[in-house]
């Protein structure tokens, strides 16, 4: 998951709200699927992290 692809639906969500107001509907599937961008993010942030803990240490 790109960062950058998060960044650029935060800016998006932003613009929304700030034309069409927070209730509008474009902003709030906008918001939904930025939720759904870090959901992803989060959850291959922790697969990454078991995996590095999951290593045996060779010293």
């Amino acid at each position: 998951m790109s960062l950058s692809l998060i960044e650029k639906k935060r800016k998006q969500l932003i613009e929304l709200a700030l034309t069409y107001g927070f209730s509008a509907k474009e902003t709030i599937q906008c918001s939904q699927e930025l939720d759904e961008l870090l959901n992803m993010h989060l959850k291959e942030m922790i697969a990454f992290s078991k995996k590095k803990e999951d290593k045996p240490c060779t010293t």
